[in-house]
Formats: C-alpha cells, structure tokens, sequence
C-alpha cells in the first residue's frame, strides 16, 4: 500500500517538474525536450523504496508532501 502511494507521489512530483521546465509563456509544451530535475522530495522517496524503508516514507507523506501541495496551492 505505502509502495503504491510513493510511486503516485514520485511521478506526481517529477510529473510537476517535467511541465515546469518544458511549458512555454504562452502554455504549449516545448517542441525540443529540456531537462528537468527531479525533486528532492522524490530522490528521498526513491531512497526509501530502494532500502524498504516504510517508516521513513511515511513520515514523508505527512509532512513534506503535505508542503509541497500547500506551495503548489500558494
């Protein structure tokens, strides 16, 4: 269960980062792909997955993902 939801949030996030960087001013995607960076919030839950680590992905839900949604309200 806490697997699936971390992989939700890990493409949510990079998802949300991919159209950052290639979104142009007038809201068309660019026709050239450019890079984006994968947020931290997501390389930390990666980390988790890799190691098993279910109290630390949890931990995660509740409180960074939580601000990343409120900054991305704001």
């Amino acid at each position: 269960m806490w697997r699936e939801k971390a992989h939700r949030i890990i493409a949510a996030l990079c998802r949300q980062s991919y159209e950052q960087a290639n979104r142009l001013p007038n809201g068309m995607l660019r026709k050239r792909h450019k890079p984006y960076s994968v947020p931290e919030v997501a390389q930390r839950l990666v980390d988790c997955l890799g190691r098993d680590d279910e109290a630390t992905a949890k931990s995660i839900f509740m409180y960074d993902y939580d601000v990343e949604q409120a900054l991305k309200r704001a």
